[in-house]
């Protein structure tokens, strides 16, 4: 059968306490029995709900149409109080960290939802978790999990707010600091990070010296990305151009290669 392009708003529980989640799920369909194919997989998040962050947001759309593209499958979804998804948001982070951790399980279970409710997915080999300002602080969380999953786990981490973590997480900032730490540990998990040089939240020099501080560019792991005249919201399209780029190369990069800056 010739390509089909399958786009699906889905609704799923939270591991956290059942709260309703909207993600909108997208893949490419080349087989008539859709459990018979493979695929790679990308799981979006968007910043702070309260202050209008959702999955329509342009950064997160730009990403899931880049990915989509590249064949993977991509669910870019609502944490809760954003978009259709229930509940509010929280002061701590802790259930929007399980809410990342109900979308890895609903890829795990093959598009298990409930028992009466599985959603025809392809058999997922590799996950690519992308975090956007907020939604990237969150993704964190997913490095300090004791959880094993049967595929390889990358990250990559876009306006992480270093320097408001404090007032996003309602002063639960050493948890975040440690998932980061995890992060830096792991003996597996790539990761991408990369920043503006005229971000509004976070200095580049604070960044920059985070890098220094935590000898990122020595990490084999890690790559950065310092992007030139690119602010936190990538208003202007030629920012989410510059993004786009980046990741791509990122993606070209052999895993033997190492950390390096892009």
């Amino acid at each position: 059968m010739t390509q089909q392009k399958i786009v699906q708003e889905i609704f799923i529980p939270s591991i956290h306490d059942g709260t309703r989640l909207e993600a909108r799920l997208s893949y490419w369909k080349t087989k008539e029995n859709v459990q018979e194919q493979q695929a790679k997989a990308v799981i979006i998040s968007h910043p702070y709900g309260p202050l209008g962050g959702n999955n329509n947001n342009n950064v997160v759309v730009a990403v899931e149409n880049f990915f989509l593209r590249k064949g993977y499958l991509t669910i870019a979804f609502n944490l809760r109080g954003s978009g259709k998804s229930k509940g509010r948001t929280s002061w701590t982070g802790e259930p929007e960290n399980d809410d990342f951790k109900t979308m890895l399980n609903f890829l795990v279970n093959f598009g298990k939802i409930s028992d009466d409710n599985i959603v025809l997915i392809p058999k997922i080999s590799q996950v690519i978790i992308v975090g956007y300002s907020y939604g990237s602080l969150m993704a964190t969380s997913l490095a300090s999990s004791p959880t094993q999953y049967p595929f390889a786990i990358s990250y990559v981490l876009i306006s992480l707010p270093l320097s408001v973590i404090w007032f996003l997480t309602f002063f639960h900032s050493s948890s975040y600091h440690t998932h980061l730490n995890n992060l830096l540990s792991s003996s597996s998990a790539k990761v991408l990070f990369i920043f503006g040089d005229s971000d509004q939240f976070t200095r580049a020099s604070k960044y920059n010296q985070w890098i220094k501080n935590n000898n990122v560019l020595g990490n084999e792991r890690w790559s950065v990305a310092e992007l030139k005249d690119v602010d936190h919201f990538f208003v202007y399209q030629h920012m989410e151009f510059a993004l786009i780029d980046v990741i791509q190369k990122w993606l070209q990069v052999d895993s033997t290669s190492g950390s390096e800056n892009l």
